[in-house]
């Protein structure tokens, strides 16, 4: 079988340079991310008026290097029936390029009642590519009335880089990389998870408020995949005696321990010393005092912590 090479001059014949469609797709594609244009901040791509979906205008996608847009004008989304089932039924909005018209057009994977949502199809070259929009999901016995639509679809940052949220994912591909806004973490997929590259989030332990505050340090650092501590509480409700526990807090799901961890702390106007629990399941956080307690008002002064996080 002879080698080709394009797009030349001489392809397909001597003289005759012309490349199709789906040869421009299909050669183009492989180096070419799929998604929609913007970011996750913008607006939706589709809403909800009026009993009836809607395609925002300037919509835009791009597909294998096929460009999509929609342009001035919002366009209503037809052929979506109401649900007869007895749960609720989740309806995956795409655009989808068909690579035997090699048009680029909204549609509709209606799903079944009580089913997970469909999943996209990325065939290439033949059959269909699609990219999400969102997901339509329609309560049992329920239409388009009072149905919730919910932002799926993952963005093409300027240079190609794919930009979404935690919700929002592209689909899995072997060292296909994301940045995710509402998490600031950068992702990497092995094909079958998303590993964890970089990321710098900041929060905070949330105090059980009514026996406890932080006027001083709370703070809690996630940053590439291990969490940071540092939290001096003072008690502000009744005073705790030798041997008693109290809950302190809980840690925020995403910033939470792969296991449970103990760690230590001391009272200087008693001399106490505190044992701290934290329990990776929950988050949550206990602290035991021992050999003296601690009196209304002081402050607990705890070991800086570190941990690696579940995610």
């Amino acid at each position: 079988m002879a080698e080709i090479s394009y797009p030349h001059e001489d392809y397909p014949d001597v003289d005759e340079g012309a490349v199709t469609e789906a040869e421009y797709a299909g050669g183009i594609g492989w180096a070419s991310p799929s998604g929609l244009i913007g970011s996750p901040s913008d607006a939706a791509p589709c809403f909800l008026s009026g009993g009836s979906l809607w395609l925002r205008a300037n919509t835009a996608a791009r597909l294998c290097g096929v460009a999509y847009a929609n342009l001035d004008t919002d366009l209503q989304i037809t052929g979506i029936g109401s649900n007869g089932g007895s749960a609720t039924r989740r309806d995956h909005i795409v655009v989808r390029l068909d690579w035997e018209t090699m048009l680029a057009r909204h549609a509709v994977i209606t799903g079944t009642a009580g089913g997970a949502l469909p999943a996209v199809t990325q065939q290439r070259g033949s059959g269909a590519f699609e990219v999400s929009l969102g997901e339509l999901a329609i309560p049992a016995g329920g239409s388009l009335a009072n149905a919730t639509f919910t932002r799926r679809g993952w963005y093409l940052g300027v240079d190609g880089e794919y930009v979404c949220t935690s919700t929002s994912r592209p689909p899995h591909s072997p060292g296909r990389r994301i940045w995710e806004t509402n998490t600031g973490r950068q992702m990497v997929s092995d094909g079958e998870r998303w590993l964890l590259v970089a990321e710098d989030a900041v929060s905070q332990l949330s105090l059980v408020s009514a026996n406890w505050t932080a006027p001083s340090f709370n703070t809690l650092r996630r940053r590439n995949g291990t969490a940071h501590l540092t939290l001096t509480p003072q008690r502000v409700s009744g005073p705790l005696s030798a041997g008693q526990t109290s809950t302190l807090g809980t840690i925020p799901a995403g910033y939470r321990p792969t296991e449970n961890r103990e760690f230590v702390g001391h009272v200087v106007s008693s001399g106490a010393l505190v044992v701290g629990l934290i329990t990776a399941a929950t988050g949550v956080v206990t602290l035991t005092f021992w050999r003296a307690g601690l009196d209304s008002g002081r402050f607990v002064n705890l070991q800086a912590l570190s941990w690696p996080t579940s995610y």
